[in-house]
């Protein structure tokens, strides 16, 4: 398999045919009792095998990327958007990879059809199928996700209660935020002097947006294309469009709206602090407008962001905010200090949602044009690491910015690996928790495929600045 598309298609036909084993599907679906996977499923050492072939294609697909990667750098064009669509293709149809947050988007809508109010109630007030398959941590949960996304489910849920079937249309959401990055990236990347094609390879055709984004069908990635848009539309001077699509995103998910600190940018390049307060707030009050606009328009309404502490629930180490709490109060209570422990943990999470909330209001009062893609960026990422929770796709939220924002060889090196490493070790998500015998052999599959992979990082050498090209194909 000399050729990097070809390589990069078996290894996304062995993650589909892999997650017929590995991945939670509704009990009553057609998946749990395929031939052969169903077998497979119903045994330890059969879920063993479908984790190793899961891990293998996986690395499959990120040795196809890094192959293209050195083409990129060479000075070759790629047909790039072509190679992420055939690389896509085999995961439209197969269960959700990693997470069970699909399943939950499936049982949310069914709430809105079912005349629920998914901010005051979560999917265990459904029965039957519908709920089979969602995550017992959120049964109980109200939806912190947006309107836009729960009104779609609704709307969809009026017409089939089948689980998969909603899954799956859940899934189009995820494309057509794909298609919106692949649409974006390369005028962004020309707008701000970055070649075009290594900005798409780096984003578009990256695995970890192919497999999280659709292979997991997150709605983060419909918000991330709505966002990467806005910021296309406000530099072709449709600022006004562009912060009603900053709403948009927002009305997927809330950090969605933080793109209105690139169209502020736009607006005022060259203004002063004052003015740059005024643009901040014009187009801040056009998104925020825009989304209560959606959220009345679809009957779902604003009582989502209630909610916005639910995802806090998961203890994630992804967070330098959890890891910095979970100490303190790890340290707390070993000294007996019981109730101090249960109060650091929300202690150290509020101040880093403070120090975030600062930082964005920085960037946002002195980021210049030139700088915007980087603010964006910064400003998410302060987010995910600041934040009361973090998932491994959350890193997906700064990525187009950063990757347009005039990366050198470390920045691109950094993204690089991070993107291989939350690729491969995806795998170990919270569907194996308590798992140990999983646990254990996925971490020693992950590791023995990714560290030769990270040797491939010394090939790649992109110059500070890359000369603009062509927008890829």
């Amino acid at each position: 398999m000399r050729s990097p598309m070809v390589r990069g298609v078996v290894g996304s036909v062995v993650v589909g045919a892999a997650s017929l084993v590995t991945s939670v599907v509704p009990p009553s679906s057609w998946v749990a009792s395929f031939p052969v996977t169903g077998d497979l499923r119903a045994s330890l050492p059969g879920r063993m095998v479908g984790l190793s072939f899961m891990v293998a294609g996986l690395g499959l697909m990120a040795w196809a990327w890094l192959s293209v990667g050195r083409q990129v750098m060479g000075g070759q064009k790629p047909p790039l958007v072509r190679m992420m669509a055939y690389w896509s293709a085999p995961l439209l149809l197969i269960p959700p990879l990693f997470s069970r947050d699909a399943w939950s988007y499936a049982a949310q809508g069914a709430l809105v059809a079912e005349g629920f109010n998914p901010y005051d109630v979560g999917p265990g007030v459904l029965s039957g199928h519908i709920v089979e398959a969602v995550d017992p941590m959120w049964r109980q949960t109200p939806a912190p996700y947006g309107p836009l996304p729960l009104a779609y489910g609704g709307l969809l849920a009026r017409l089939t209660m089948d689980p998969y079937v909603l899954m799956l249309a859940h899934r189009l959401l995820a494309v057509a935020g794909i298609v919106l990055i692949a649409w974006a990236v390369p005028r962004l990347a020309a707008a701000c002097r970055v070649d075009p094609v290594f900005a798409t390879w780096l984003v578009v055709a990256n695995p970890m947006l192919i497999t999280h984004g659709i292979g997991a069908a997150h709605n983060d990635v419909l918000m991330l294309g709505l966002a990467c848009s806005a910021f296309a539309l406000a530099l072709t001077g449709r600022w006004g469009t562009a912060a009603v699509v900053a709403g948009a995103a927002a009305a997927v998910k809330l950090p969605g709206g933080l793109v209105v600190i690139a169209i502020a940018a736009v607006m005022s390049p060259l203004a002063g602090r004052a003015l740059r307060f005024a643009s901040l707030a014009i187009a801040g009050a056009v998104s925020v407008l825009t989304l209560v606009t959606v959220g009345e328009l679809t009957g779902v309404g604003s009582g989502w962001l209630s909610a916005l502490d639910v995802p806090g629930l998961v203890r994630s180490p992804f967070s330098i905010a959890n890891l910095i709490g979970m100490a303190a109060s790890g340290v707390l209570g070993w000294l007996g200090e019981d109730t101090a422990a249960e109060q650091a943990l929300q202690i150290v999470r509020l101040v880093g949602m403070v120090t975030a909330v600062t930082l964005i209001a920085v960037l946002s009062l002195r980021s210049s044009i030139h700088h915007a893609a980087r603010a964006v960026g910064i400003a998410l990422l302060a987010v995910v690491l600041l934040g009361p929770s973090a998932h491994d796709w959350y890193f997906l939220w700064c990525l187009p910015f950063l990757a347009v924002a005039r990366p050198g060889h470390r920045l691109v090196t950094t993204i690089t690996a991070v993107s291989l490493i939350f690729t491969i070790a995806a795998p170990l998500n919270s569907s194996l928790r308590g798992a140990t015998i999983p646990i254990l052999t996925t971490t020693a599959l992950a590791i023995a495929t990714i560290a030769p992979l990270l040797n491939h990082l010394r090939t790649l050498h992109p110059m500070r600045k890359l000369p603009v090209r062509a927008t890829a194909a």
